[in-house]
């Protein structure tokens, strides 16, 4: 689908993208302890929303008892959610999730708190069929933050029927061999989908995503991205990669393809985990990505980092990590933010 240009620079559509965050993000106000998302409309156009930004693990991590966990741990800030997309178009009636979370209750509690037409309840109540809700989940790979709420699908929750969940070759052929998911799929809690890199998905009439391939640790099956397609904008979503180099298509050509780009900003530094190697789970610092995107020319999308670690100093707005990323035209993901496409 064609879309008009956009000559603006990075630091104007983060500017811009802050703004319509304001405006259009979910309202979510901390209350107790516990956020509490209020429904409401979003935009008329097709739109995608932060449903969450931590790393698989979240915050705060099992093991972790300091820092942020612990400012988390006392109730004294919120409990972030794990890194989730959430598209929805209006027009078509239409909701998915990128990735099924830890945190799939809530985040798909947001979603359908988001109303779709103004005739729409302003709150849901009585037992939903997620699948009536819930038009599809479209899966990046088999780490435990990026499916492991499929879980929710089963016999002792939802029990959904026939959902549909868009996966790659090696992804679905996971889901097929290996219990407890493979129930899922044996007993048509899921309708599995595979996706072929590089083959757009047509969503709705107008919303389509390209899948494509991501240098990522391959332990149990492949990784994508996605690149995102509306009537007038694109955003790419990367939330888990181990370099910006040497991918099957160059990463610069889909940044060169996006209006807006959410990337892997797991580590701000490589020295930030302190008790383990960093090479054990490798991850582009944001540092890095900052300065390597700062250098590039071409096209400049509005970059924001999600899937942030429980280390990452990026979690603290007042940081002077957060303001030097900031002051080069870059953003941190939150919960809520609305971008339209």
């Amino acid at each position: 689908m064609s879309r008009a240009p956009h000559p603006t620079t990075r630091r104007q559509l983060l500017k811009n993208s802050l703004s319509m965050a304001a405006a259009t993000a979910v309202p979510l106000g901390w209350r107790r302890s516990a956020w509490q998302a209020v429904p409401t409309a979003g935009p008329a156009n097709p739109f995608a929303v932060v449903l969450g930004t931590s790393q698989d693990g979240g915050v705060p991590q099992a093991n972790c008892f300091t820092g942020y966990c612990a400012r988390v741990r006392s109730g004294e800030v919120p409990s972030p959610r794990v890194a989730c997309l959430g598209i929805v178009d209006p027009a078509a009636g239409a909701r998915f999730l990128i990735d099924a979370t830890p945190d799939f209750v809530a985040q798909l509690g947001d979603l359908v708190a988001l109303r779709l037409t103004s005739e729409q309840p302003s709150r849901r109540t009585g037992t939903l069929r997620i699948e009536d809700e819930l038009q599809g989940i479209l899966l990046t790979h088999a780490h435990m933050g990026h499916y492991a709420g499929l879980l929710h699908c089963g016999r002792e929750a939802a029990a959904t029927t026939h959902l549909p969940v868009y996966a790659s070759t090696a992804m679905a052929r996971l889901l097929r061999s290996n219990q407890p998911f493979k129930t899922l799929v044996d007993d048509d809690r899921l309708d599995l989908r595979e996706i072929i890199v590089g083959t757009p998905i047509e969503l709705t009439a107008n919303v389509s995503v390209v899948p494509f391939s991501v240098v990522h640790r391959a332990e149990l099956t492949d990784t994508v991205g996605l690149l995102l397609e509306g009537p007038s904008k694109s955003l790419l979503y990367v939330p888990d990669a181990d370099t910006w180099e040497g991918w099957p298509v160059p990463f610069e050509d889909w940044l060169e393809r996006s209006d807006i780009a959410i990337l892997d900003g797991t580590f701000y530094s490589a020295e930030e985990l302190g008790h383990r190697w960093q090479g054990e789970v490798p991850h582009p610092p944001v540092a890095d990505t900052v300065a390597t995107l700062s250098a590039r020319t071409g096209n400049q999308p509005a970059v924001w980092f999600t899937h942030l670690n429980h280390t990452n100093p990026l979690w603290n707005a007042a940081s002077a990590e957060r303001a030097a990323i900031q002051d080069a035209g870059f953003g941190v993901a939150r919960r809520g933010q609305t971008w339209e496409l």
